[in-house]
This record gives structure tokens, sequence and C-alpha cells, in this order.
């Protein structure tokens, strides 16, 4: 049997079976209803879920008589409302199911939300504090009608970008070096790079310098994704090019530029910020724990990226990629957001402004930026990277992460950053991962030997295709519904399943029906653990911050709000508010870890997949698991934005999730390069 378009890679047109009814069997109608699957239908009809195949003909078939009934094409795309013909259990037994049209339901007992009562309690701090102040004030930064690209406001506080100490490096490299260099350098993995450093045809020096260019050309008051450059670089990678000519290469990051969030504290010159006001002065008294790895594996720390402000916590009005000292970052492919809180992180490897860069995760901030700005980016499983010396907003969700704009360049630089750091307690849970060459799981082979879970998000995708058929009064076009399948999920799984079995990879499909409850694991944790956890890092440093807790953050923001926070502070306010105890939030975070842990376990144990591809699903529902996630860029959406596959899975499951992630990448070669001069053209003056 053929497949007819991507979106039917999978589920194939059932009517076409040779087996298909000529004329309607006896039997009766059937209305769906909210939740329904084909197999459950099956299953209370007959006793037997494996049945549904004779539902498809038997309603097909009543279509062509009775035009109240609609052919079923997609066995995952039943909508509420629609007609169903369920024939006699002779009639329905006589249909065999085709094995590639199987849809499995679950076997085990999923997670109910009910039994974590202080979670659900917590949880409802949005609906009751955050939302009015959206709904008032801010709806179009949720309901996608925000207009990109971003003005900034007008304020005073954003901190000029400092390129002094490359003025006579810059001034040095001629155009025609430059355009040489775009031939050399664009793109390029860190294992090409060094093959051009160990030939000679490239320097470290040059490559910051290559970099900082960029970064004046496009990101200056443009893209705004470079929030400081570290002004010892150009010393740092001389030093590392004389090593290399020396014959000492300390490694694959040896003489690589890396960007770091700035919310990672650097004992150097650069400061330590959040992004906020209150913190502009800070410079750190040491490097954070992931810096000392990153700089004895030969990496260069180049410099500081925006990001959104306090971890994309400040206000819930204000825009993701805005930091009071930052700046807006934009988007690199168009008029779209940038996401975040990691977005300076994203936008820098984008636009090729460093070879790499470091982000920071809570529940999402790494892997949305990433997923919609083209590139790889890795949550790693928590304590698998120190959250040392990392400004906090959550620290029982906090994760450092790789980006990159390579699976190979991801794991290289993961390889770098892991260990076992007492000023970091959860890095001993991670250990038996420590010291693991992330490479060696990028191997197809590896990857065949796991097997894949797709939620195939049949109730979203046929939500949103009712309206659109609603609203334009008429049916969409299978082409035409392929290409909006990525505006409506978070990576097409009709895409993903098409790139894993082109390489071999064994799929399960999983209905979005048949998951466990959604509960948001992440954000009833913030309103008290952001302003304690912050108090406790604040309390341990070297160097004291300027600021000691949220408490005086909000007292000095008052002084001068319009420059200060602009966009208003109410996150930190409601933070330092908090009605909360230490007992309570206690019982929050376990009932949290809980229900993370039995929604990611439940789902692997009942479909016995080792992995997961199921969009943003696993910020909310698993994050506080500490579970890890990657993104796979998968090309560009119909609107033109950079769309990307999410795969994530159990706690430490990170060497399969770089083989998947790798085997996506190779099937789906889905990175783009920005077109930058086109689209910087747009950007408000």
């Amino acid at each position: 049997m053929k497949r007819l378009t991507l979106l039917l890679t999978v589920v194939l047109l059932i009517s076409s079976l040779s087996t298909a009814l000529a004329q309607a069997p006896e039997g009766e109608e059937y209305i769906i209803q909210p939740g329904d699957t084909l197999n459950k239908i099956a299953e209370a009809a007959y006793g037997d879920g494996s049945f549904y195949p004779g539902i498809i003909d038997a309603t097909n078939a009543k279509a062509d008589e009775d035009d109240t009934f609609t052919v079923i094409q997609n066995p995952n795309l039943i909508v509420p409302g629609q007609k169903l013909w369920i024939p006699t259990l002779a009639e329905a037994a006589t249909t065999d199911t085709n094995p590639e049209d199987e849809v499995t339901t679950p076997t085990t007992t999923m997670p109910d939300i009910a039994d974590y009562p202080n979670l659900q309690q917590a949880g409802k701090f949005f609906e009751e504090t955050v939302l009015p102040v959206v709904l008032a004030e801010c709806l179009d930064a949720f309901d996608g009608t925000r207009q990109y690209p971003l003005a900034e406001p007008d304020y005073t506080g954003k901190q000029a970008r400092d390129l002094s100490p490359f003025e006579t490096a810059l001034a040095d490299m001629t155009p025609e070096r430059t355009a040489e260099l775009d031939g050399l350098v664009l793109g390029k993995t860190i294992p090409e790079l060094q093959t051009l450093l160990d030939a000679g045809d490239l320097t470290s020096e040059e490559l910051i310098v290559y970099y900082v260019d960029r970064i004046q050309r496009y990101d200056l008051d443009k893209l705004n994704s470079v929030l400081e450059l570290n002004p010892e670089a150009l010393d740092i990678a001389r030093t590392l090019d004389e090593e290399r000519a020396a014959g000492t290469v300390q490694g694959p990051l040896h003489g690589i530029p890396v960007l770091l969030k700035d919310n990672i504290a650097t004992g150097d010159q650069m400061h330590t910020t959040a992004g906020a006001a209150a913190m502009q002065d800070w410079v750190a008294d040491r490097d954070a724990f992931l810096v000392q790895q990153i700089r004895a594996a030969g990496g260069i720390i180049m410099g500081k990226a925006n990001l959104s402000e306090w971890a994309n916590y400040n206000d819930p009005c204000m825009p993701s990629g805005f930091s009071v000292v930052g700046g807006q970052t934009r988007h690199p492919y168009g008029p779209f957001d940038p996401l975040g809180s990691s977005s300076g992180s994203a936008v820098s490897v984008a636009a090729n402004l460093t070879t790499v860069s470091v982000g920071s995760e809570t529940s999402g901030s790494l892997i949305q930026p990433a997923r919609v700005n083209s590139i790889i980016g890795m949550r790693p499983s928590q304590g698998l990277v120190s959250r040392d010396y990392v400004v906090p907003l959550g620290a029982n969700l906090d994760t450092p992460g790789p980006m990159g704009r390579s699976v190979t360049d991801v794991a290289i630089l993961l390889n770098a950053m892991t260990g076992v750091d007492p000023n970091d307690p959860k890095t001993s849970d991670a250990a038996a991962l420590t010291g693991t060459d992330f490479t060696q799981f990028l191997d197809l082979e590896q990857a065949k030997e796991l097997k894949v879970g797709v939620v195939m998000f049949e109730q979203k995708i046929a939500a949103n295709k009712e309206a659109v058929e609603e609203a334009q009064g008429e049916t969409i076009p299978d082409d035409v519904l392929t290409s909006l399948i990525p505006l409506w999920v978070e990576g097409s799984p009709f895409q993903a399943i098409e790139a894993l079995e082109s390489q071999g990879i064994e799929i399960v499909q999983i209905m979005e029906a048949d998951l466990p409850p959604t509960a948001d694991t992440a954000q009833p944790q913030l309103n008290f653990g952001f302003q304690d956890d912050f108090k406790t890092f604040a309390a341990g440093l070297g160097e004291p911050a300027p600021v000691a807790s949220l408490t005086e953050v909000v007292a000095f923001n008052e002084e001068d709000m319009v420059n200060h926070a602009p966009y208003n502070h109410r996150y930190v306010q409601w933070s330092v508010e908090t009605e909360l105890t230490a007992e309570e939030q206690a019982q929050i975070v376990a009932e949290a870890q809980a229900y993370a842990e039995a929604w990611m376990t439940s789902i692997v144990e009942t479909y016995d997949v080792d992995v997961l591809i199921a969009a943003t699903l696993y910020a909310g529902n698993a994050g506080a698991a500490g579970v890890p996630a990657l993104t796979i860029p998968a090309g560009l959406d119909a609107t033109g934005k950079p769309s990307g596959i999410i795969v994530t899975g159990p706690y430490l499951s990170d060497p399969d999730l770089l083989a998947v992630g790798y085997a996506l990448e190779q099937a789906l070669q889905g990175r783009v390069e920005p077109d930058l001069e086109t689209v910087i053209s747009t950007f408000p003056k």
C-alpha cells in the first residue's frame, strides 16, 4: 500500500484496502464523544479494540450513501460530533487489521492528578493571579497576535557593548579575508573547525575576530543576542593557538568560542546580571563549575548572551528575549517570537555569532528558543551539569545545557560541561554518566536498537483542523494540512515518524487521548521557590551581589520603574509577597516530583519505549523529574519560522536521546541558515 502524503506516512487510507465495503453493512449510528479513539469505540462495541478497521470501512461505505457521514481518511484524526457507522460484530470481524495502522492503547494505570492535591492547589496561582493580568494587559503575548519584531521600550538601562579590546584586530581583518572566512567558517561543526585549525588555515584568534566582526555587523542594536564580550578573549585565543602550535591540544573543544547565558557566573572581568538592572554591576569572584570545566577542555569563553530577564520570570507581560541590561533579542529568521529565556544563547548560535553556547532551562526555556531558531539544544538530565554559581529561578527545576548547530557540537560541549561537583549535590545522582564521551552515541546502529514512542496529537490536530475548516467553509486538502500541522504542534509527529522509519527505527504511536492528565509540575514551584532559592544563592556568594534578596530587587526597581523595570516586575513582586510557607513548598515540590516521575515512567513502561517524542509536554508534565530533552531542526513551517522535533525520555536517558536525535538530524537535514541582511532590514530603527 503506497503512502499518499507526508501526513499519511504511517496512517494509511483504510478506505483503499481491498476489503473495503461496497455498501454499508447492518449496524447503528454513533456520535463521537470527547476523548474517544477508534480503539476505545471498538472495545466498547465488541470487547476488542482491534476491530476498529471494520468501523472505518463501514463508516466510509455509509458516507457514500449518506452525506451526513464523513469519510475517515486518518484513524487518528476523528473529532467529537463526527458520525460513525458501527457494524454488527460479524461484519467488523471480517476486516483485517494492517499492523502499520495499529494505534497502541495503554495497558497500565496512568497517574491521576487528583492524587496530588497540593500541586493542584499551587497550580491555581496562574489562574487566580497571573491570568487576570494577562487578559487585561497583554493577551497578545499569549494568543499569537503580538507583532514582531519588537521595538525596545523607551528606557535608559541598556548596557552599551564594549568592542574596544577588539578594535585593532577588527581593523586588521580585511574584507577579502572576511569573505574567505565566510566560506571556511559559516555553519561549520566543531570537528570541521578543528580540521581547519590543525591545518593552519585558521587560528582561534582569527575565529574570535571573525565572530566579533559579525556581532558588530548583525547584533549590536539589531539581534541583541550578545550582551557582553570577554575583553580577555583574544589573549586566551592566542595562548591556545600557541599550545596547538607546540603540539598540545586539550581536546575537541580546544580553541573553540563559547557564549554563556548571562545567568552563569564567570570569575573574570565580565558581569553576571541575569539581565536585571539590580544585578548589573556584579562581577563574580570565581567561575561556575561548568565554566571551569569548559576552560579546562580548552574552550574560549567569548562572552555572555542576552536572556529573558530573571529567566523569563520577571513579569507576565514582558516579551521573551528582553532584559533591561541587554535589550530586546530579535529573531534572525523573520517576524517571530525568539522565545526564551535562553533567547540570546539560541539566536547567537543560529546567526553564526559563536560556535556554540550554553543556555539554561527551568521549564522549556532552553529547548523552546533552540527549536524556533533552527538549532540543536539539549536540556541534560538534572545533575549531569552542575548548577553551581548559576543564578537560580527554581533550583529543583533548573539545569544548564549545551546549544549548537549540530548534534555533534552539542555532544562535544556536553562532554566538557559534565562532572561531579561538591557544590551541587544533585551531580552525584548523575555520576553514572560522568566522564562519558557522548559522541559515541551518535551512531545510527545504536539508534536502531531503540524504540521511540510518538504522541500523535490527534485531538489538537483535529480541533485546529475543525476550527480552520469551519472558518473557511471548506475541507483542508491533505497537502495543505501537512504544512499546517507544525503550526499547531511543536514538531509534526508524522514528520518524525517518516524520518525515523527511514532510518530503520521502530516507532510506537501513542494517542494523545490516552496520555496521563496534563499537569504543570514546574510553575507551581516558582512562586515561593524563586525568592527562596535566590536568597540562598546570594548568601553563598564569595563576592556579594548588589542585592541579597528579591525584596531588595523590588525596592531597587521601584526607585525608577521606567528604567529598571519598563515591563513591570510582577512575578518578582508576587514571589516576595507569597503567603506560602517552607513546609507547604516542600509538599508542593514532593508532589510535583512524584507526579512528574509517574507521568514519564507510566508512558515509557506502558508502551515499552526507550524515548518519547511528545512536543513540549515534557516541560510541564515531567520537568520536575529532572528528565532530559533534545530538539532537532525540522525545516521551516508554512510561515517561514523554524520548527523542530523534541525528544525526551526518563532520567539519565541522555545517551538514547542523542542517538535518536542524531538519526533525526541525518534524516531531516532540517537546519536552515538565516538571511540576516534581509531580516535585519525589517527591524525597527
